[in-house]
């Protein structure tokens, strides 16, 4: 793996990220729908996301947190949740898309 693809690889997994800080489950979402298209290469660890079971779960669970932000009590429920979730939810959409953990890198270790 070259350098420029490690560069891009961070630079969308930082995006992704930081998406999760706004709306939590949108950024997975677009992940599964793009692994299933098949614009985006999933590692073993992560071929999950790419599944029709995720697809589904990351879809209901991204229009229940756009319904429920117009609820005012299960907004407030929600934020005070938000901040540990987006953490977790932000890892795993920055490592689906990392190519460090291929194992072309684990190859020169």
């Amino acid at each position: 793996m070259d350098t420029w693809q490690i560069i891009l690889s961070v630079m969308d997994g930082v995006g992704l990220s930081a998406a999760c800080g706004f709306r939590i489950f949108i950024p997975p979402l677009i992940i599964a729908i793009a692994a299933k298209a098949g614009h985006v290469n999933l590692g073993t660890e992560f071929a999950w996301m790419g599944s029709d079971i995720a697809l589904v779960a990351f879809g209901l669970a991204a229009v229940l947190e756009v319904g429920a932000y117009y609820i005012p009590w299960l907004d407030n429920a929600l934020d005070t949740i938000a901040a540990p979730v987006a953490v977790v939810a932000g890892t795993i959409t920055s490592a689906a898309v990392f190519e460090f953990g291929r194992a072309s890198c684990r190859e020169r270790v």
